[in-house]
């Protein structure tokens, strides 16, 4: 009689909560290394002498490798484990923040583009290993993790400039942000898979076949599948062009670069108290639809008070866009409880993940190149604004039923 697979361990459990431990120090570093950058690119463009195209595709690259490195995820799990795969992507995180400190432009992209690389990994599988280790919990640690996510933002968004002025230079700066993901790796190193069975004994049977592996394309051609990653795709796109140029919109209307990046703490922190909320809120299918709708009318409130007078309450438009942006945990949600079986929740996550992310890279590029045409800022947050009307209207259409 073949012997049933143990549960995964209990939250209590030490592994569990060693497990636990990892996601979140994981989820802490999935902003730092962007938020830092975005605080310190006015200094960057002064110091290194960064030329325009360059200065519209720095903010650009982290939705670019979360596209192109998020689609192999599902592929590098099966062959590594889950968390193997996280161990080697906060690796390539700490080593791509380390190389940025090389006061160049070749080490500022290409530092860029190893460490959000890696970043795409832990992107597409921190909802994976939740279901894997936490089926029970998944809504209260999706909301967990992603408020820690926000904290981390938020953090380097406020402490970005201070720190690089007291190790002497913006590259400097960037660097030190691979302390907290090297230790995250450390962690992720003592983590084990959760067993799914006993091995098999030789002479007793066959061995244990690892399941089928489940296309994300498969995933393409349903309809829950192609509105999780439009809604994905749209809500990633404002809230990188957000994250990518909210400081430099700011100072260019005269605020200091510290406080504009005070500002954007500010619009990554409102998610910390306020998506626990919104997932409670989602958690009744019924209410899932309300939880949509009302971080979408947020994000259109900000983006029009920035639109119009982005000085005159820009707390205001901050606190509005950074309700907005828990769109993030409700999607991520989504995704967490889709699927029949945590490799079907894989192929969403990297379908939703890697196209969107290529959605996504539109946002940064498209303001940067709008805002050099135009030397202001009133295009880009237009275009904002109407991507904002089609996330509202994908969400609808997502929380039907």
């Amino acid at each position: 009689m073949p012997s049933t697979p143990p549960s995964p361990p209990t939250p209590h459990s030490r592994p569990a909560l060693l497990t636990l431990l990892a996601v979140l120090l994981t989820a802490l570093n999935l902003r730092l290394g962007i938020s830092s950058a975005s605080a310190l690119l006015d200094a960057l463009r002064g110091s290194l002498g960064l030329s325009p195209p360059v200065v519209a595709l720095l903010p650009t690259l982290p939705t670019l490798c979360f596209a192109a490195a998020g689609a192999g995820t599902g592929t590098l799990a099966r062959r590594l484990g889950a968390e193997r795969t996280v161990l080697l992507a906060t690796a390539a995180l700490t080593a791509g923040l380390a190389v940025r400190a090389v006061p160049a432009t070749w080490a500022l992209l290409a530092g860029t583009v190893l460490g959000m690389s890696g970043l795409a990994l832990c992107n597409v599988l921190l909802p994976t290993l939740v279901r894997s280790h936490f089926p029970d919990r998944i809504g209260p640690l999706t909301g967990l993790y992603t408020t820690v996510l926000a904290l981390g933002a938020a953090l380097a968004s406020a402490a970005a400039v201070p720190v690089a002025d007291a190790v002497g230079s913006p590259s400097l700066g960037l660097a030190v942000w691979a302390a907290p993901a090297l230790v995250a790796a450390a962690v992720w190193a003592g983590i084990r898979a959760p067993r799914e069975g006993p091995r098999r004994a030789a002479g007793h049977g066959p061995a244990r076949q690892p399941s089928a592996p489940v296309s994300p394309w498969a995933m393409a051609r349903t309809r829950t599948g192609a509105l999780v990653t439009a809604y994905f795709g749209l809500q990633a796109l404002n809230a990188y062009a957000v994250v990518g140029w909210l400081p430099s919109l700011l100072s260019g209307q005269g605020m200091s670069e510290g406080r504009a990046g005070a500002v954007l703490a500010v619009t990554q922190a409102v998610g910390i108290p306020v998506s626990f909320a919104v997932l409670a809120l989602a958690k009744e299918p019924g209410r899932l639809r309300g939880a949509f709708v009302a971080v979408s009318l947020a994000m259109l409130a900000g983006f029009g008070g920035l639109l119009v007078a982005p000085v005159a309450l820009p707390w205001v438009w901050a606190v509005l866009t950074g309700l907005g942006m828990c769109s993030f945990p409700l999607v991520l949600a989504v995704i967490a409880r889709s699927g029949g079986s945590p490799a079907e929740t894989t192929a969403l996550s990297t379908l939703a993940q890697s196209l969107g992310y290529l959605v996504a890279a539109l946002g940064p590029l498209a303001v940067g190149l709008l805002h050099g045409a135009t030397g202001g800022w009133t295009a880009p947050m237009a275009l904002l604004l109407a991507t904002a009307a089609a996330q509202l209207a994908v969400g609808v259409a997502l929380s039907r039923r």
